[in-house]
């Protein structure tokens, strides 16, 4: 389906737009669907690949990605960008008024959509033979369309990188999608999450390689001798969904943690008293912590600020029995990648904690292993690592870093 309604630009005027976008870039964002097809912005992006095909060095054109709940929806929303930008001779709006009136588009529709009048629809459409057909998509609230459609889903992106995380997140979201422009970061955890309501259940597969394993398992399945481990550090899902599992960490912790040994988790602000709340069931709260980190940060528009540290609690496997200092509070000059994980955490922070809350050749775990940051971690201050998670998919990527971290030299 092409999203080209208009007619084409003339040889001058393309020529005026290809230079302009030769000395200035793509400046309006070119927009695709959730296939990746164009609905808007042809022109431009064909004269982008022309002088970049000719030597002309430029930049990235900007880019937004958007979902629609319908074929309909897609259409005018094409229409309106372009008709905001063109004028149409009378030709090419009675040409335009046929084509809409063959998909079932109500003369009133159409009329709203163009900006003209109701005669001006029924006087272009004299111009052939209007044949009205079986039925149309007007507004009378029984068999009709409404005439306000839904609004996309919409993702602005600056790279064709990001644009295919931004296709791959609303392919997976589906009409979870919400009818709004959202961050892309946003985007790709609300598909983790609605990927982990979704998801089967985990394949029971182990994966093992020199000092560490992974398994496939839900946290509340993951079978490890009891005090076996010698610190749980662990980011868990922070949504009103996950906060059961905030429960079933602490009970895990309380059977497979050594006595007085550590859990330091991340967790979200928001539910923190119900985190804490449901933690202490078989735990003991020992202290909070808190982990700054450079670039953005989240605003948390239902209470007006802006959270600029993540939070972390220390809980202890019985009354604490400290072995060292812990520093509370950690820097980190690294902005989270996010490049294998919706989730993905920094790794300097984890090393960090790995190094203060444990000795070389202990175990750590993470029961929610996601990408595999504090294996990673584990590995590199010479800690032995076992974890786990529910998607295989997370599994699999934990794998592959874990793996290629155990090929490195001196590891």
């Amino acid at each position: 389906m092409t999203y080209q309604l208009l007619p084409e630009l003339s040889p001058e005027q393309f020529a005026a737009l290809k230079a302009d976008i030769a000395e200035r870039g793509v400046l309006v964002p070119v927009e695709v669907d959730e296939l990746g097809q164009v609905l808007d912005g042809h022109h431009r992006l064909r004269a982008w690949r022309e002088l970049r095909a000719e030597g002309v060095r430029l930049p990235q054109y900007p880019r937004v990605v958007r979902r629609f709940p319908d074929e309909d929806s897609k259409i005018a929303h094409a229409l309106r960008l372009n008709l905001s930008r063109r004028h149409l001779d009378p030709k090419d709006r009675s040409a335009l008024v046929a084509g809409l009136r063959r998909r079932r588009w109500s003369h009133r529709r159409i009329a709203e959509l163009l900006g003209v009048s109701h005669a001006t629809v029924a006087r272009d459409l004299a111009v052939g033979t209007d044949v009205p057909p079986a039925h149309v998509e007007g507004a009378d609230g029984k068999r009709y369309q409404p005439t306000r459609l839904e609004p996309p889903s919409s993702i602005v992106v600056q790279t064709q990188r990001d644009e295919h995380r931004a296709l791959e997140a609303l392919g997976q979201l589906g009409d979870a999608a919400p009818p709004r422009t959202i961050d892309l970061r946003r985007a790709e955890a609300r598909a983790r999450e609605t990927r982990l309501a979704t998801s089967v259940a985990p394949d029971g597969s182990s994966t093992t390689g020199p000092s560490w394993r992974i398994d496939c398992a839900d946290i509340r399945h993951f079978d490890l001798p009891e005090r076996s481990v010698d610190l749980m550090l662990t980011d868990p899902p922070y949504t009103n969904e996950a906060l059961p599992f905030f429960s079933d960490l602490g009970a895990f912790c309380a059977r497979v943690l050594r006595p007085g040994r550590l859990l330091v988790c991340y967790v979200g602000k928001l539910a923190l008293p119900e985190e804490i709340q449901r933690l202490s069931e078989h735990l003991h709260y020992v202290w909070s912590g808190a982990v700054f980190q450079p670039g953005r940060h989240t605003s948390i528009r239902v209470h007006r600020f802006r959270a600029a540290f993540r939070q972390v609690l220390f809980f202890s496997a019985g009354p604490y029995q400290p072995r060292g200092w812990v520093q509370d509070t950690i820097l980190s000059t690294k902005v989270p990648a996010k490049d294998l994980h919706p989730w993905q955490q920094a790794l300097e922070p984890f090393s960090r904690l790995v190094e203060n809350c444990s000795s070389p050749g202990e175990v750590i775990c993470d029961p929610f292993v996601g990408s595999g940051t504090t294996g990673v971690a584990a590995l590199r201050a010479g800690r032995r690592f076992i974890g786990c998670d529910i998607d295989p998919r997370a599994v699999s990527t934990a794998v592959e870093r874990l793996g290629a971290e155990s090929e490195k030299p001196g590891a």
